[in-house]
């Protein structure tokens, strides 16, 4: 049971997918514009669990509303970008596990999101830029230390986050643009986690969970058919995150790759909308992240 509900515990408290970039935000935005969005974002796992020599069915589904204001700006002489942003989720769980377990899904505001994006180099004329981006994750979200007996089922995450990342965009011409980006994700250590461990067959007392550094790496390829209209393919590799509770041993290193498709249209020069899918590439039965939703509003100004 351990292995596995560590397994689901990375999936479910890492913001594996919160770092896709989308087609085209390689590019520098013009300096001073700001710009607001909503986002709705929903991800569904499922999959079978293997407790106690018996397999049950499991399916967990996250829903977020994700809030988001950004501006550019320019340092140094370089093009940069930065934003907060500030997701509302809602847990749901069912399936046989929920039968053998107490399960409390948890739900309110999650943890706030710091960026900060800086181009080094920017080519407009050859449509070829390198940037590199620093994330921080601050534990300002929903917890209770009940909510992660088995996974963590809280909106926030009990402890900081952050991220540095960098990625090429090269524009290939006739609206066609390769973008490739890679970053590694670190964690501090949460002090009030349970786990799957259990004292007289009922949820130990809360002890503390250590993740290794979680790797992602990402490519794109996009069209322009129109001005105005961007459509996408990318492919998403996800390794490392291996995680232990209270000195264990180190379990469940994410293996994954996934594949996402992605649509983004200009309604006018100041508003947008994107929607996106992904999936894992043959997944097996057991638990895991099955797909993934967003649906994006922005606006600029």
């Amino acid at each position: 049971m351990g292995r596995v509900i560590a397994l689901i515990t990375m999936l479910l408290a890492s913001p594996a997918s919160a770092l896709d970039l989308g087609p085209r935000d390689g590019v520098p935005p013009p300096a001073e514009i700001s710009g607001v969005s909503i986002e709705y974002s929903d991800r569904r796992f499922d999959g079978a669990l293997d407790i106690d020599g018996l397999s049950r069915g499991a399916t967990l589904d996250r829903e977020a509303v994700n809030l988001r204001w950004g501006h550019s700006l320019r340092l140094a002489g370089r093009p940069a970008y930065f934003y907060g942003e500030l997701p509302f989720v809602e847990y749901a769980a069912d399936g046989a596990v929920t039968d053998t377990f107490d399960i409390d899904p948890g739900s309110g505001p999650g943890d706030l999101a710091l960026a900060m994006a800086i181009w080094p180099y920017a080519d407009r004329d050859a449509s070829r830029y390198v940037g590199v981006a620093g994330y921080l994750l601050l534990p300002t979200g929903e917890y209770e230390a009940h909510r992660t007996f088995g996974a963590n089922l809280n909106p926030g995450n009990n402890r900081v986050a952050g991220i540095l990342q960098t990625g090429i965009h090269q524009g290939l011409g006739h609206g066609v643009a390769l973008s490739v980006a890679a970053d590694v994700m670190v964690f501090e250590d949460n002090d009030r986690y349970i786990g799957a461990r259990l004292d007289q067959r009922q949820p130990a007392a809360p002890g503390r969970l250590e993740v290794k550094p979680y790797y992602t790496g990402q490519a794109s390829l996009s069209w322009q058919p129109m001005p105005g209209m961007t459509l996408a393919s990318s492919y998403y590799i996800d390794r490392g995150g291996e995680s232990r509770v209270d000195g264990g041993d180190w379990e469940s290193a994410v293996n994954r790759e996934r594949y996402g498709l992605l649509a983004q249209v200009a309604l006018s020069r100041q508003w947008m909308v994107s929607a996106s899918y992904k999936r894992p590439i043959n997944r097996g039965p057991d638990f895991g992240l099955e797909e993934a939703a967003q649906l994006r509003l922005i606006h600029w100004f």
